[in-house]
């Protein structure tokens, strides 16, 4: 084995709904995934002088270095497979911590993928997918290629077209950190009483049917509750003349999908004065 360097972008959700909640307390959803060009974590996986076992190094105030998705990653790969190379991973964090973007999530499935490849008998599909999952319900995602929609606690996953190929992206991280425990305690001290009303499922046999839903997010009335800063930022890219604008998993990142470039940049241009001071990223072009 030898040094590898390799970057991962993170996710935002198109729409997410929380579509039932289970007695052992996870939540079922219905969301689309879709991959982010940018921000990125960089991740430089060395061979280490030792017999076994991950050492983890981070320069990000914020992350625990014993307890982390890529040290669960390995051990629960390690567990699983009796393969256990010991090796330092160095993780240098470009992607907000504690912005709904799925960062840490992207880093375990790297360290999986980093097993995978190097394992002489690497685990079939379905038993890595399953290994991911209890890693983090959104994991998976970072294993699979494309756009995915996911149902489940995020963990069940099928193909997509996101329909915004040849979008603009434009994504709005202020300087405020949404726990998302937090976030799902607060939806249900609001939603004590919650059923699932069919109406708010996406047909995923009609495209035209789901896409009505880009931008909605069930979190979106707590967490602006709780930061009233996250609503005048989306109502800023609205105005800035976004199509599309909504809040990324539990927050607190935010994105605005554009169908010409030109608005998109003019739009991160405004946001990037804002008073929030937010860090801006874009426009970027959707290819998936």
């Amino acid at each position: 084995m030898r040094e590898e360097t390799v970057h991962t972008g993170g996710k935002i959700n198109l729409y997410l709904f929380i579509t039932g909640r289970r007695e052992n307390g996870y939540h079922e959803l219905d969301t689309l995934f879709v991959r982010l060009p940018e921000p990125q974590d960089t991740l430089v996986f060395r061979p280490a002088d030792r017999e076994t076992g991950i050492r983890v190094a981070c320069g990000t105030p914020g992350i625990d270095l014993e307890k982390n998705t890529l040290t669960k990653s390995y051990e629960l790969y390690a567990r699983a497979t009796g393969f256990a190379p010991a090796v330092d991973v160095e993780l240098v964090k470009g992607i907000p911590h504690g912005a709904g973007l799925g960062g840490g999530s992207a880093d375990g499935a790297e360290v999986l993928a980093w097993l995978q490849r190097h394992n002489p008998e690497p685990l079939e599909a379905l038993d890595l997918n399953a290994l991911a999952a209890r890693v983090g319900a959104d994991v998976p995602f970072f294993l699979a290629s494309g756009a995915s929609f996911a149902e489940g606690i995020g963990d069940i996953l099928i193909p997509a077209e996101s329909g915004i190929k040849g979008w603009y992206g434009v994504l709005v991280c202020p300087r405020v950190h949404v726990n998302t425990a937090w976030a799902y305690a607060a939806w249900d001290a609001e939603n004590p009483s919650f059923s699932l009303t069919e109406k708010r499922k996406a047909d995923k046999n009609n495209r035209s049917s789901y896409q009505c839903f880009y931008g909605m997010n069930d979190f979106e009335g707590v967490v602006f509750a709780a930061n009233p800063v996250l609503a005048e930022l989306k109502s800023q890219l609205i105005q800035a003349g976004a199509d599309v604008a909504g809040m990324s998993g539990s927050g607190s990142a935010l994105f605005g999908l554009f169908r010409e470039n030109e608005r998109a940049a003019q739009a991160a241009e405004k946001l990037r004065s804002s008073e929030s001071f937010p860090a801006v990223y874009g426009p970027f072009l959707f290819e998936d």
